[in-house]
């Protein structure tokens, strides 16, 4: 895949989420898409996950039960590419339904294959995150 190709997936990928879009995540996604979150994120999300309908339940799920609808964006502060890979440096803001506002700071590996994403690698500051959230 080309950088211009994979960027814009990257950035599909985010206005998805955002928009809490099924349909478009599946599109980007292989059937066997794997998420990968850090260990001491809060259950039950850090482990390897593998599964296009387990990954955008899991994903939708936490989208829709810790921020108001439409509050999350992404600032794409950095992208490098690879081959066949995207890291994506980003912050991301939203608002908790109890008025917080939510500031972290998350990179993303995204890997490709047959111009898809066969992989999401998901870094992110899991004991801010973890105060946040409670």
């Amino acid at each position: 895949m080309t950088n211009e190709a994979m960027e814009s997936q990257a950035r599909e990928y985010f206005s998805a989420i955002c928009a809490a879009d099924e349909k478009r995540l599946r599109d980007l996604f292989t059937k066997d898409v794997r998420w990968r979150i850090p260990k001491g994120a809060i259950e039950p999300f850090g482990g390897i996950h593998e599964g296009v309908d387990k990954i955008i339940e899991m994903m939708l799920g936490a989208v829709g039960e810790s921020f108001v609808a439409g509050s999350q964006k992404f600032e794409i502060l950095t992208i490098l590419f690879g081959e066949n890979v995207a890291c994506v440096e980003t912050e991301m803001t939203a608002r908790s339904p109890d008025g917080r506002d939510y500031r972290n700071d998350y990179t993303f590996f995204f890997e490709f294959r047959a111009d898809r994403i066969s992989e999401v690698r998901e870094h992110v500051d899991t004991r801010y995150a973890a105060d946040f959230f409670g």
